[in-house]
Order: structure tokens, then C-alpha cells, then sequence
């Protein structure tokens, strides 16, 4: 390829973060982080972006793959599963429309099983004084860690307290407001995930309202696109929280159902080393089958003890209401360590972790996952090993 062609690739990769800090979700906060990687791996070439035409859309993406062993008590065939697995291809175009402040940016992919999806799909418009809309598909202003770009984890996937809680993608309406220290979101829409459905599925809530305060009592806000804290970041903290509500049953075929979730989350990082924190609260009122409060809680941190190789842990924990059918805790244990082979970036980052799931899956509310490690025993006691190779491009 020829010195011209590269340069406009990579102008045409660094103008995306333009497109992607309108919205401040997580698919665009995730779009403008590995755009500035990328470009901070190539940081010789980004005088090409005065060259770069203003409304030509960009394409990215990125790649995780991995190794896996499992090992659990099963009742029929043998208890280790070991194999690769292609955790996530995704694709996206983003761009600018008419003008700098209107954007655009839709994400697809391939799950594990090589099946295509559309992920994302929506357009923002920022106005002035630090306000913006959003409205298409996309994930809701709910669970930080869900928040956190996929390829800005502390680990090589999220965990079981998120993918319990998780409030997924959504279609809907989100606005925001962003000062030096605090940035509101809020969004009205279909309800916890329900990505890809029309408007007449019944796995849909009636409305939905969803709102998230954050608060940046130190550092910036581009330090919380991700967990991690390399090695001279200046300290950063934030507090942040957010409170769900959704209703069901007096629209054609919704359940009748109402959800509310709320959660508290503070993150701090300093200089090669993080902590981060979070709880949250669900209930849920069925009118067929019970009312349900169901908690978790999640602690996990971080520390470089050398330039390019961070050792993290974690622990969390999910408690099912006492009247599920279901109702046994359900904690796991987690250790890894991360090594930059792209220093001070994501862009190229090889993990490995190992998880310890403390109790039976099919005794608690929480899902089996292939992607999460989670495969489920008739026992006590689950072990998951992989190591993840991740490509941002």
C-alpha cells in the first residue's frame, strides 16, 4: 500500500473521534477510544488530518479472540471444555452529516457461533452549552461497567454481576449535558434489551425512562472511557449513579411487568493503579408471579508492576430475592493480568484471566454464558481459563 493511501487511513480513523464524543454512550465513548489508540500508536502520521475531506465516513472496528478451559461437574459427558473461540467481530461507519455537530455511527458484528447482528445504529446531534440528543439504537445510561467499551475492560470479558443486571441496548431517545464536572444523561425508551425488536414485540416494555448523574471530582472526563490507569495518568475520581423505571401490559402484547433498577458506582485511578466499585438494586413486579428485590456488588482494581503488564482481580457477588425459586448467591472470584503489547493503548492488548465461580449457576438468577466463562455444574465449584488476543482497528 502506498505512504498516501496509509496516511488517509489513518486521518480517516483519527476524524472519527469527532463523531464519537457527541453521544457520551458507551458504543461512542468506545469509537473515539480507539480511534485516539490507534492514533497514538501512529502518532507521526496524525498531521494528515488537516488533509482528511470533513464528511467522509470512517470505518472501524475490532477483534477479540481467545482461548478457553472449563471446568465443572456435568452429569452426562466429561467435565473440561476446552476449544478457541471468536468472542466479537465488530464493524462500524461513523461519520459527520451536513454539519460538524451532526453525526452518525452504526456498529454489526458476529457473535461466537459466527451469527450476524446489528449492535448499534443511531445518530446525535450536539447542540450548544454542552447539550446533545441521540435517538436510534444503542445502550442505556444505566450500569458503568456495561458503559465501558468492550475493548476498554479491565478483564478479558465483564462481569456476572453485569451480564445479570446488564441493561443491554435499547431503542430510544437519549439526551445529556456534559460540564468541567458533572454530566447528566437521561432516555426514554423501549426498556432493559430489547435491541432489534419493532415496535409491536411483546418483549418490549410499554415506556421506558432511564437517567444517570456523574460527577469528576478529579482528573478528566476521557479517563473513565475505560478502568484502566497507565503509568503517569494524573489522579481522576468520579462518583456516578443512576435509577431505571419501566412499565408494561397496556400496550398490545407487552407483559405486564415493572422494573426498577438503580445503582451507585465510583471509579478512582492514579498513576498506574485503579479501584472501581459498584452496587445495584433491582425489583421487579410481575402480576403473575411475584414481586422480587434482587442485589449485587462488584470490587475491582488494578495495578502496573511493570510499563506495559497491569495484574488485576476482582470479586462480585449477585443476591437473589429470598422468595425466587432460585435464591442462592452467586459469587466469582477473579485474577488476570493484561500485557499492552501497544503501550499506554488498547489497540493491541493480550489478556489472560482465570474465574472461580463459587456456587451452582442453576441455583441463582444468574445466566449461563459462553462468552462470560460461565457454563454451568451440577456441583459447587466452576473453573474458567482463557487467554484473549485483542486487535483494535
Amino acid at each position: 500500500m502506498s505512504l498516501t493511501k496509509r496516511v488517509c487511513l489513518f486521518a480517516g480513523a483519527a476524524l472519527s473521534m469527532s463523531a464519537s464524543a457527541l453521544a457520551q454512550s458507551s458504543s461512542i465513548d468506545e469509537s473515539r477510544a480507539l480511534t485516539s489508540e490507534l492514533l497514538a500508536d501512529a502518532g507521526t502520521r496524525t498531521s494528515a488530518l488537516a488533509a482528511a475531506p470533513a464528511y467522509t465516513p470512517r470505518v472501524g472496528g475490532y477483534l477479540q479472540f481467545r482461548y478457553n478451559w472449563n471446568d465443572r461437574d456435568v452429569s452426562v459427558g466429561e467435565d473440561s471444555a476446552v476449544g478457541f473461540q471468536t468472542a466479537r467481530t465488530r464493524v462500524n461507519v461513523s461519520g459527520n452529516v451536513f454539519q460538524d455537530n451532526l453525526s452518525y455511527f452504526v456498529q454489526g458484528g458476529w457473535g461466537p457461533g459466527g451469527e450476524g447482528f446489528l449492535e448499534d445504529a443511531f445518530g446525535t446531534w450536539k447542540m450548544e452549552n454542552g447539550w446533545w440528543i441521540t435517538w436510534g439504537q444503542t445502550k442505556l445510561p444505566l450500569l458503568r461497567e456495561e458503559l465501558v467499551g468492550d475493548t476498554n475492560q479491565l478483564f478479558a470479558e465483564r462481569s456476572a454481576f453485569n451480564w445479570t443486571f446488564t441493561q443491554g441496548r435499547s431503542q430510544g431517545v437519549i439526551f445529556g449535558f456534559r460540564s468541567e464536572q458533572v454530566q447528566f444523561r437521561g432516555a426514554f425508551s423501549d426498556g432493559l434489551g430489547t435491541a432489534n425488536t419493532d415496535f409491536t414485540s411483546g418483549a418490549e416494555a410499554d415506556f421506558a425512562l432511564t437517567g444517570r448523574v456523574d460527577w469528576k471530582f478529579a482528573g478528566q472526563w476521557e479517563n473513565f472511557d475505560d478502568f484502566t490507569a497507565f503509568r503517569n495518568q494524573e489522579f481522576a475520581g468520579m462518583l456516578g449513579g443512576a435509577l431505571h423505571y419501566q412499565g408494561g401490559g397496556d400496550t398490545f402484547a407487552t407483559s405486564d411487568t415493572d422494573v426498577i433498577q438503580g445503582t451507585v458506582d465510583v471509579g478512582i485511578e492514579s498513576n498506574g493503579w485503579n479501584v472501581y466499585a459498584a452496587g445495584v438494586w433491582r425489583s421487579m413486579d410481575m402480576s403473575g408471579g411475584g414481586d422480587f428485590d434482587d442485589f449485587g456488588f462488584l470490587v475491582q482494581g488494578g495495578i502496573f508492576v511493570a510499563e506495559q503488564v497491569e495484574v488485576v482481580g476482582r470479586i462480585d457477588i449477585v443476591i437473589p430475592d429470598s422468595d425466587r425459586v432460585n435464591d442462592d448467591n452467586f459469587t466469582t472470584l477473579t485474577g488476570g493480568v493484561n500485557y499492552y503489547i501497544s503501550p499506554g493503548s488498547h489497540a493491541a492488548k493480550l489478556s489472560a484471566d482465570l474465574q472461580y465461580f463459587l456456587e451452582q449457576a442453576s441455583n441463582s438468577i444468574v445466566p449461563t454464558s459462553t462468552t462470560g466463562g460461565l457454563l454451568g455444574s451440577t456441583d459447587d465449584g466452576e473453573w474458567n481459563f482463557r487467554v484473549q488476543m485483542q486487535l483494535v482497528f
